[in-house]
């Protein structure tokens, strides 16, 4: 066994309980790039990682990347889309639900979600829609991160929910988001990280957490792409294929 130590960041990582899917791979793979060099110590850091985030489908993106023949080219591509395809699905997302007529206060969330909270900024920054007149929806309040399921706001006429993790039938999310979908027409914001294939969607999740199905769903923004449910279904499928 190696003598080195697991990186701080893997450790920090695993730990983390407070931020988003997409802050903690982004710490997990820096951390995981450190050992690249150490193929017993690479291994050992993908084991601590799988078992402190058993819900966070990019911890298994990162585990393909570390476990295939290049591991610090794989590792390296992935740090970058990171960031990349969170900004394209943020500015997605945004002229989707400026389509809509949405504004921050329209719109409705639950639990914790970066990419959420951009969205939200983004759409406040722009300001309200030139296109709204006298028929225009009475706008709500929007939910704060981390309330209960039943305090989502009290009219509104969207909804925006980041993801955990999208399998090929359904998508996990935090708590409150099926009664959220229920109520009105509701978005995925989400990066290609958070696709997973059946086998490994069915072994995400705990307490917290919920499955919502596909169909349920308005649309789901993937980076620079809004798809339709179905289709972001078969591309986490597709996954299963591919690897």
């Amino acid at each position: 066994m190696s003598s080195r130590r697991l990186p701080v960041a893997v450790l920090a990582a695993a730990d983390d309980r407070s931020g988003g899917a997409l802050e903690v791979a982004a710490t997990a793979v820096d951390g995981l790039l450190e050992v690249t060099d150490d193929p017993a110590l690479l291994e050992e850091a993908v084991g601590v990682l799988l078992a402190g985030q058993p819900a966070m489908a990019p911890i298994w993106h990162l585990a393909v990347a570390a476990r295939g023949p290049d591991p610090p080219s794989a590792l390296a591509g992935l740090r970058r889309h990171l960031h990349t395809d969170a900004d394209a699905a943020v500015t997605t997302a945004t002229a989707w639900l400026r389509e809509q007529q949405a504004t921050p206060a329209s719109v409705a969330t639950v639990s914790h979600s970066s990419l959420v909270q951009r969205v939200l900024a983004a759409l406040a920054h722009e300001g309200p829609p030139s296109s709204v007149g006298s028929s225009a929806p009475r706008w709500g309040s929007v939910a704060e991160p981390g309330t209960a399921s039943a305090r989502v706001s009290t009219t509104p006429t969207l909804g925006v929910v980041g993801a955990d993790a999208v399998g090929p039938q359904g998508l996990l999310n935090a708590a409150g988001t099926r009664e959220l979908t229920g109520r009105v027409p509701t978005l995925v914001v989400a990066t290609a990280v958070k696709l997973v294939p059946a086998e490994v969607f069915e072994r995400l999740g705990g307490p917290g957490f919920e499955v919502v199905p596909l169909e349920a769903l308005a649309a789901v923004v993937i980076g620079p792409e809004v798809l339709s449910p179905a289709e972001a279904g078969r591309r986490a499928a597709q996954l299963g294929t591919d690897r």
